[in-house]
């Protein structure tokens, strides 16, 4: 299990990230991806089944294009 914590600039809505992180996603579909928003901060919890987890400059790369894709002015944070 991974978990990544991310401050927003902007608030970004749940459902409109979903729709969106959707075709991200798709590359990686053996691992499920938790998102929790609580106002701008999202954390994400990746559950994988296999030894290979998800290279965190290749998911804050993922995640960021899918923020900007929905908000261009969104900033990310990573704590």
């Amino acid at each position: 299990m991974q978990r990544f914590i991310a401050e927003l600039s902007s608030v970004i809505g749940k459902a409109e990230f979903d729709r969106s992180w959707q075709s991200e996603a798709s590359a990686r579909a053996e691992l499920k991806v938790d998102f929790a928003f609580d106002g701008r901060r999202v954390s994400a919890t990746i559950h994988s089944e296999s030894d290979s987890p998800w290279d965190s400059q290749s998911f804050r790369r993922a995640f960021s294009r899918v923020i900007r894709r929905i908000n261009a002015s969104c900033n990310v944070r990573w704590i």
